[in-house]
């Protein structure tokens, strides 16, 4: 009962320590380490299913370790901040704290580019806060991971990018979609 306790408490601080950063507008720091102004808010992955659960995508992540990644850690580990960085999201403008490595982390906060007029516009979405990720965006976790829980394998990004996320569209899929 103590550590249920003890944990949710530790939750609770989290969620108000994120949602006071997202709702300040304070400098944070991203999971690059690059000083920025929190200027997106996130919306979480049910607002992204949206529009991408009838292209796969969403399904898709689902079956991932990355969307089971919170639930990965022990509760002694959620805990800490070295591995809640990397295995949750962050938390929305709400307060909602975003478990696992949810659409956003790696795409950024879409709260302003989440409208399909947008979406459809990928100038415009890269101008509202979309990030396309790069093998650099996924090191910031996937580097200098301690040893007991390093993979057996040097993280490939190449390799990842087909298995690890989720499924990519086509260029005819997002073709069709304009």
């Amino acid at each position: 009962m103590l550590k249920k306790l003890s944990f949710l408490t530790m939750l609770l601080a989290a969620v108000f320590m994120f949602a006071n950063v997202a709702i300040s507008g304070d400098e944070v720091k991203t999971k690059s380490g690059d000083d920025v102004k929190a200027k997106h808010a996130f919306v979480g992955a049910k607002k992204c299913k949206i529009c991408h659960k009838k292209s796969g995508i969403h399904a898709s992540w689902l079956e991932t370790k990355h969307a089971k990644a919170w639930d990965m850690l022990s509760d002694e580990q959620k805990k800490k901040e070295d591995c809640v960085k990397c295995h949750s999201t962050g938390t929305t403008a709400k307060g909602v704290f975003l478990e696992g490595v949810q659409c956003e982390a790696c795409h950024g906060a879409g709260a302003d580019y989440k409208k399909k007029s947008i979406m459809q516009d990928r100038e415009k979405a890269v101008a509202a806060g979309l990030i396309m990720p790069e093998a650099k965006d996924c090191l910031v976790c996937h580097e200098n991971v301690p040893e007991e829980f390093r993979a057996k394998e040097k993280f490939d990004y190449e390799k990842m990018k087909g298995t690890g996320i989720h499924v990519i569209p086509s260029k005819t899929e997002k073709t069709e979609k304009k």
